[in-house]
């Protein structure tokens, strides 16, 4: 098994991001909507007592989970190809309504960084991705910052291709609202594709970013061979008072 160190002094605070806004590189922008196309796998845990990297907000209180990691890997977006690994440590409430809200997310690009920074509130940060074939349906997949690893995930993938109809889901279960630097971002993607069952063979995850789940706490995965997505334009409010975070 994976084991990976949490030294502290490395890791982003809770909720905020390792590199604030001010040293971003520059690069070309990418408003929203984005249409986006790629594979992926959906992983559902159960939260643990010390949860962790919960996002930074003004008055949002924890909900429940599950809690959820996603790895993705985009073929085409807006900003070109790249790798997304995000944790939703579950639902919050923002303003009496309950919402899903990405405590940490890192992605292969800065082009994706800034964007998704500047379009919708994310808190991405930049990694570097490694996906290596296991054989008979297996891979793994590893994130380094760095050099320094921060996650690596084992799945395996089997079973028939099934629809994925997104639109099942109503927005309430869609709607992800983010506060950072002193705004409030609420969307609702929308998604479509295939999904097959999944088994999570191994998950090694730094606690200080990702929070203290593994592979004993994954109650289902499945593997998105195909999909596309669409995140709108946000509905963007100012927060009341000191609210968001840029580390």
């Amino acid at each position: 098994m994976t084991r990976i160190p949490d030294p502290k002094s490395e890791s982003a605070k809770p909720g905020g991001v390792r590199v604030p806004d001010a040293a971003l590189p520059e690069v070309a922008e990418a408003p929203p909507p984005w249409d986006l196309h790629g594979e992926g796998c959906i992983i559902l845990l159960r939260q643990t007592a010390a949860s962790p990297t919960l996002p930074t907000a003004t008055d949002a209180e924890f909900a429940g989970g599950p809690a959820i990691v996603m790895f993705v890997d985009y073929a085409e977006s807006p900003v070109g190809p790249y790798r997304e690994l995000l944790y939703i440590p579950g639902r919050f409430l923002f303003g009496g309504t309950r919402a899903w809200s990405i405590g940490r997310i890192f992605v292969s690009t800065w082009e994706s960084v800034v964007n998704g920074r500047r379009n919708w509130g994310i808190p991405k940060d930049r990694a570097d991705f490694e996906r290596q074939a296991q054989g008979a349906g297996r891979e793994r997949i590893q994130l380094r910052v760095d050099g320094r690893l921060l996650a690596s995930l084992d799945i395996s993938r089997k079973g028939p291709t099934l629809p994925f109809p997104g639109w099942l889901l109503g927005s309430g279960m869609r709607t992800l609202t983010q506060d950072y630097a002193g705004r409030r971002y609420t969307l609702a993607p929308t998604a479509s594709g295939k999904a097959r069952y999944a088994r999570v063979h191994e998950l090694s995850l730094s606690g200080a970013d990702f929070g203290a789940l593994d592979a004993s706490n994954v109650i289902a995965a499945t593997w998105i061979p195909a999909f596309r997505m669409r995140f709108p334009e946000a509905r963007i409010s100012a927060l009341a008072g000191p609210g968001g975070s840029e580390g």
